[in-house]
Formats: C-alpha cells, structure tokens, sequence
C-alpha cells in the first residue's frame, strides 16, 4: 500500500524546487492557487486544461506543475504520456495537451474511484505546494529585509 499523503508532499516539494530559478514565489502562489480553485470546483480533467492554457509567461511553471501532477499518475500503476524509461526511473516529459487530455479521459475519468482518487491526491499536492511557495516567499521577503538593514546601517557607518 503506497503512502498518498507522502507522494503529495513529494511532489509538491519537486515543484517548488523546480519553480525556483528565475520565478518569483508570489507568481507561483498565484498559479497554483488558480490551479487549485479550477481542480476543487471543476475536476481533474478541467485542472489540467487550465495548466495547459497559461499565458506565455505563466508556462514555464505551468508546465513543472502538469509534468508532476502527471508523473504522480505513475505511482497509481498507470504510464502517463510520453514517459521515458531512463534506468528505473520514470521521466515523463511534457506531453502535449491534446495527449495528456486523452489520456486523462481513458484512464482515469473513465474510472469513478480512480477519478477520485487522483483528484483528491493532485489537491493535497498542490495545497502543499502552495504552502511551500508561500513558505519559500516569506524568506525572500526576510532576505530582502535583511539586505535593506544591513544597506542602512552600512549608510549610517559611512562619513
């Protein structure tokens, strides 16, 4: 029997270290908030489709959101779209969205306890994910405090 509650927070910590270089914690909060709110009242099928029709600047984190939502469907014993076997394991790249949705219509809304099982496991991972980009924001804010401080206290030492 596999831990779930594990693989959520797994993977949740996989997207916020894969979101880290070059996005800003705020903007993935924001997406992964939207992702949630779109999973929650929608579905599974709806949430992936919101990921895969991001503006051009949300995509880059859109897509490590999708890649590893998608990759947990490996641990449930199904292969998600164009995996790749790299020894053992699974690296699954970015499908593109008409085969990721279909294979989201055949192999998992096509099963009501699958169903409810992947969104319920795909909402635990990106409520965790939301608290690791709120996390991951509050130290950039100390940081930035931090450097302001340290700023006006060398200004004060100056002559």
């Amino acid at each position: 029997m596999k831990n779930l509650d594990l693989l959520a927070a797994q993977t949740a910590h996989r997207i916020i270290a894969d979101t880290t270089d070059g996005h800003k914690a705020t903007d993935v909060d924001n997406l992964i908030t939207k992702a949630l709110g779109v999973l929650q009242e929608n579905g599974v099928y709806a949430g992936l489709l919101y990921l895969y029709s991001r503006s051009a600047s949300e995509q880059p984190v859109a897509k490590q959101i999708r890649l590893q939502l998608l990759h947990l469907t490996s641990e449930l014993t199904l292969t998600p779209p164009t995996d790749i076997q790299a020894g053992n394991k699974v690296v699954v790249e970015d499908a593109r969205a008409s085969t990721a949705l279909q294979f989201l219509t055949d192999h998992i809304c096509n099963d009501l306890d699958r169903l409810l099982m992947v969104k319920q496991l795909w909402e635990q991972t990106l409520i965790y994910a939301r608290y690791g980009a709120k996390a991951r924001e509050a130290e950039e804010k100390a940081r930035e405090d931090e450097i302001k401080a340290r700023l006006a206290e060398e200004a004060k030492t100056k002559p």
